[in-house]
């Protein structure tokens, strides 16, 4: 029972880590795509937030176009996104 328990909280510890993680890399990128720059920039910006979470084939078969308001609604409320903040 003890060795069940254990268990179970680490890997609530792990998730609730992993959601932490992803919410302090869209802070980032949130904070950094307000800054004055081209459209191709930002869009760089998210690509590579993406990219780093390995989700380019997920998002793309998803929505299409990378876009802030695509990859923040597909990392956060997603709950078909093994790795959103929601699934976590």
């Amino acid at each position: 029972m003890l060795s069940r328990t254990a268990d179970h909280l680490f890997w609530m510890s792990r998730y609730t880590e992993r959601a932490e993680n992803t919410a302090r890399m869209l802070s980032v990128s949130y904070e950094t795509s307000l800054l004055p720059q081209s459209a191709d920039v930002a869009q760089e910006s998210w690509l590579g937030l993406l990219s780093i979470s390995e989700l380019i084939p997920a998002y793309t078969a998803r929505h299409g176009e990378v876009t802030r308001e695509g990859v923040l609604e597909f990392m956060v409320r997603d709950g078909d996104n093994p790795s959103s903040i929601l699934s976590c």
